[in-house]
């Protein structure tokens, strides 16, 4: 640790912080802590779970994962069971055994005892950690005998280190009501102060996001401020959000993405005694883990190979990781210098000593001026913007261009539209090497719609609430103009419906079929039905990156030019950006000039809507995966460039619903649309969803009034306190 000196914040003052300090500010000053003391080294272990039994005489009911003694699921783990599960874990170089279920009398301080002994026996080298404060208690006054001699016991046998569960919330206005039968605060305080006694390093785990107010939340963390000034034991704090995927206590929503950054970000800035804060991978999203590794958060956890607590309450398993070496690439991609440690941050063989490792370099702070130009009122010139997008911390950017969308979009109100995407058809000829949905007219899979099933299915999504069809596809040569007409025309005298539908790329290729220009397509589409377009086919407006990605596709210029062509003639537009494709910061710039451009000639944009590139599942390679932070990165350069465009929509599409209720936090002052279905960016592998009700209260949570609008941005209801109980 270097002579970094952090000023101590009061109780008042931590929950001022929490309540009303905007998000990315927030992040900023947990990250600027978080660097300071350990610079870009981000920590890791690679971890295997055994939980002895999911029988327990506690019962909280805040866990999914007890069983009761006639389930058929419940287990007990003989020691014979144990061995066979550490024979396997032999070979796997790992760094931690994490020992932690429930508690029954048949599991004794004898059956621990030898449990300890056996895995220090097979996995030599490995900490063995876990025995949550719970437990530890539970077990000593199951034997007659003190924490302290319990705890000796277990240490003597390998037990190296509690891991911090079972502390949930300490507050007994919250404790008495979900973990009634568990031991009270002070208790779960005492063994940890004992285990200090002892010399056995701790850690200490605050389960948020279900019945606790703002305050309860302060309150956990004084007390372990203060136990920590005692002991000094303390190694690392460790925020649980609820999982309420599961069935415990009744919550309908895990904490949405900006509370646990805001509460990750707290723990930092709050515990200044607390050398590391960590947060789980088990219990997150992904790009979400990767954001708050850069919101105060410096370790994240661990593989937890067969982890059965968080994955029974309904933690998302399809984001866990099941190799150090995915662990690294994760952290690389997150520009830190990954260190693989274990749970006590004891030096693993085989890796670098940690405090021998080199500091970071030295970070550019050229673009401090240029963002209080832009924070003043100055428009920004493609040079200074490309610096802001390279070097200036995103959380900066993020503040900034929180304060210009409330120029933009002033008011309490954040949108979203109720819609239906429909792929007429995914026979495609243009071959674009970065997508996963198109079919060549010969494949098995191909398929083509008729108009009179695009009418049915847009009738039948109108009848569900949607207010928006938007209609795309694949360029088929076998679909004319007057398809298309007949389909708009179809559902315009049928259904009472926007038609946000039909992306340039489509339309220069049906103009190119039908011998006719580019607006006698358009103002034949318009009169058809088609009432604005969809931004779609733009991905990078610089021709060098388009020949690489989509040699057959429409140059940039071309989209531009069609684009004003649609303006011209009254039909509004959004604007796209897909990046991702290794192109350079300047050249993400150059884009979003020329959408800015066109604004100022012609105002004809609604919205700009920026989505990352996913590779999985396509024919091009990409030189780095895009993350949260690059994506918030994206929102905030977009809202402080295009400052004449008046919308900024979030995309959950490819984010994920999390990070892009983060966006609102920003620049974005729209959620997106509740999406009936989607069919080409779930081609790929991502797989994310949500509905009406997740939306509102994303957005609720962010901090925000939420309002469904019409494609044109007008309001349809407001959702009043109402839905939140909904």
């Amino acid at each position: 640790m270097n002579d970094f000196v952090q000023e101590r914040i009061s109780d008042a003052e931590a929950l001022d912080l929490l309540r009303n300090m905007p998000t990315a500010e927030l992040m900023g000053r947990a990250d600027a802590i978080r660097r300071a003391r350990h610079g870009n080294k981000t920590y890791y272990v690679h971890s295997h779970n055994l939980n002895p039994t999911n029988l327990c005489v506690v019962k909280c009911k805040l866990c999914s994962f007890w069983r009761p003694e006639n389930a058929k699921d419940a287990y007990i783990t003989t020691l014979e069971d144990a061995r066979v599960r550490l024979e396997k874990a032999q070979n796997w170089n790992l760094t931690d055994l994490h020992i932690v279920g429930g508690m029954i009398p048949e599991l004794d301080i004898a059956y621990y005892e030898r449990l300890f002994s056996l895995a220090r026996e097979m996995l030599p080298g490995v900490l063995l950690q876990g025995m949550t404060a719970v437990e530890i208690h539970w077990i000593a006054g199951n034997a007659g005998i003190s924490v302290r001699e319990c705890l000796e016991r277990l240490h003597a046998c390998g037990f190296g280190s509690i891991s911090g569960g079972g502390a949930e919330i300490f507050h007994p206005d919250v404790r008495k009501k979900i973990a009634t039968t568990k031991i009270l605060a002070q208790q779960w305080l005492d063994v940890h102060r004992t285990a200090h006694e002892l010399g056995i390093p701790t850690n200490a785990t605050m389960l948020f996001g279900h019945i606790e107010k703002d305050g309860h939340l302060v309150d956990h963390l004084a007390r372990l401020r203060a136990l920590q000034d005692e002991t000094g034991g303390f190694l690392a704090a460790i925020p649980l959000p609820f999982q309420a995927n599961g069935r415990a206590l009744g919550v309908r929503y895990t904490p949405t993405g900006d509370r646990q950054v805001r509460v990750a970000a707290l723990t930092r800035i709050y515990l200044d005694n607390f050398p590391h804060v960590r947060m789980l991978v088990n219990y997150m999203d992904r790009k979400l883990l990767g954001v708050l590794t850069h919101s105060g958060v410096d370790d994240i956890g661990g593989t937890s190979l067969d982890e059965r607590i968080a994955k029974a309450g309904g933690a998302p398993q399809s984001q866990k990781f099941f190799a150090a070496e995915e662990m690294e690439e994760f952290l690389r991609n997150h520009g830190h210098r990954p260190v693989l440690t274990n749970s006590v941050y004891g030096q693993v063989q085989g890796q670098p000593d940690v405090a021998a490792l080199p500091p970071s370099s030295v970070v550019s702070t050229r673009w401090k001026p240029i963002l209080d130009r832009v924070e003043a009122g100055g428009r920004l010139d493609a040079g200074d913007a490309t610096i802001l997008l390279e070097e200036a911390p995103f959380q900066e950017l993020g503040r900034v261009a929180a304060l210009r969308r409330q120029e933009a979009v002033p008011g309490e109100l954040a949108t979203y539209v109720f819609d239906k995407n429909l792929n007429t058809t995914n026979v495609c000829v243009t071959d674009c090497k970065f997508c996963a949905f198109y079919a060549k007219p010969e494949s098995k899979r191909a398929y083509t719609l008729t108009p009179e099933q695009v009418v049915e299915k847009v009738k039948r999504a109108a009848e569900k609430g949607a207010t928006q069809i938007l209609i795309q596809g694949g360029l088929n040569p076998d679909l004319k103009l007057d398809y298309y007409e007949q389909c708009l025309s179809g559902i315009r005298d049928n259904v009472d419906i926007w038609i946000h539908s039909m992306s340039p790329t489509e339309i220069e290729f049906l103009a190119q079929e039908e011998g006719i220009s580019i607006k006698e397509c358009l103002v034949r589409l318009k009169n058809a039905g088609l009432q604005s377009l969809p931004g779609g086919g733009a991905e990078i407006l610089v021709d060098d990156i388009r020949r690489r990605i989509s040699p057959k596709k429409t140059r940039s210029q071309a989209w531009l030019d069609l684009m004003e062509d649609a303006h011209s003639i009254g039909l509004k537009t959004t604007a796209t950006m897909v990046y991702g494709f290794g192109e350079t910061a300047a050249q993400r710039i150059e884009h979003l000039v020329k959408i800015r451009e066109l604004q100022d000639r012609t105002g004809g944009f609604t919205a700009f809507i920026p989505w990352s590139f996913s590779p999985n599942k396509t024919d091009l390679d990409c030189p780095r995966l895009q993350n949260g932070v690059d994506y918030l990165r994206m929102i905030a350069i977009a809202r402080l460039v295009l400052d004449n465009v008046p919308h900024l929509q979030a995309g959950w599409v490819t984010e994920g619903p999390d990070v892009a209720q983060l966006a609102l936090q920003f620049g974005a002052d729209d959620y997106g649309g509740v999406l009936m279905t989607e069919e080409v960016v779930s081609a790929t592998g991502l797989d994310y969803g949500v509905n009406e009700a997740q939306v509102v209260n994303m957005i609720r949570e962010a901090g925000y009034v939420p309002a469904q609008r019409t494609t044109q941005y007008d309001i349809i209801r407001v959702h009043g306190a109402e839905w939140a109980e909904a």
